[in-house]
């Protein structure tokens, strides 16, 4: 298992099939943090020509802490070591075009629980959702 942080992040989302689906790309990772990239797409509106829907920032922030928190700890990839307990997403504006960033780091963690906060950004920098998630850390199964 790579020890690297921006290895281990970029193997656990290629593993992981809806970050797949969403064309999650990771841009950088450092221990207990994460930059991720979306491309903006049509099938990520409700509409042609409409903004991005606000699922898919709520996504990011999930993504962006579970990231950052797959680097903090040896499981298995994909997400499968951690789960999801609290999402809370505050939107700030909305994207119709160009990539959108999401930039997660831990706030804290312990041995079975972590807390992570995110910042959503499209490419020029403007927000466009912060959002905060706490995560379970998964025993190892054997």
């Amino acid at each position: 298992m790579p020890t690297d942080p921006l290895t281990l992040a970029r193997d656990r989302a290629q593993e992981n099939l809806f970050w797949r689906h969403l064309e999650v790309n990771v841009e950088d990772a450092g221990e207990g943090w994460v930059k991720l990239r979306v491309p903006v797409k049509d099938g990520l509106r409700n509409a042609v020509g409409a903004p991005v829907h606000g699922g898919v920032l709520s996504a990011l922030v999930d993504m962006a802490v579970g990231g950052a928190v797959g680097t903090t700890h040896e499981g298995p990839g994909g997400g499968v070591g951690q789960s999801t307990l609290d999402l809370n997403v505050s939107f700030l504006a909305g994207v119709r075009d160009g990539d959108i960033y999401a930039e997660g780091r831990i706030l804290r963690h312990g041995r079975s629980i972590a807390f992570g906060e995110v910042t959503v950004s499209d490419g020029a920098g403007a927000t466009l959702a912060v959002g905060r998630a706490t995560y379970m850390i998964l025993a190892k199964r054997s």
